[in-house]
């Protein structure tokens, strides 16, 4: 589920990617509306290049991506799966396994809605 960024949103956003442009997407021409899918898909070089940005958030700021892909408001469906796959473990090593293991079948349930 996509939404309009807020300025807390933003300030995540250019923690994990002090690159960021506008903010447009470049395929899309919009606005971004989730954190995680385009610094998977945008800026990411590769797992461990996402694994060190994310690894950037505090307790505070990973909580609340969490929270907001547990309320389907932050698309994980949309990264790239190996992304998806390291962005859970440290959700499981960080917070704890059990909520890591929730999320990844709330994302596996999304996912077979297509």
């Amino acid at each position: 589920m996509s939404r309009e960024l807020s300025e807390y949103d933003w300030d995540i956003l250019k923690k994990l990617c002090p690159e960021l442009n506008d903010g447009t997407c470049v395929s899309s021409g919009r606005m971004y509306r989730s954190i995680l899918p385009p610094l998977s898909r945008h800026y990411a070089k590769s797992r461990e290049d996402f694994m060190e940005r994310v690894e950037k958030l505090s307790d505070e700021e990973l909580d609340y991506l969490i929270c907001l892909a547990e309320n389907g408001e932050e698309s994980l469906t949309c990264i790239v799966p190996e992304h998806k796959d390291a962005f859970l473990e440290m959700v499981g090593r960080r917070t704890t396994k059990e909520r890591a293991a929730k999320l990844r079948k709330f994302i596996d349930f999304l996912e077979t809605l297509g």
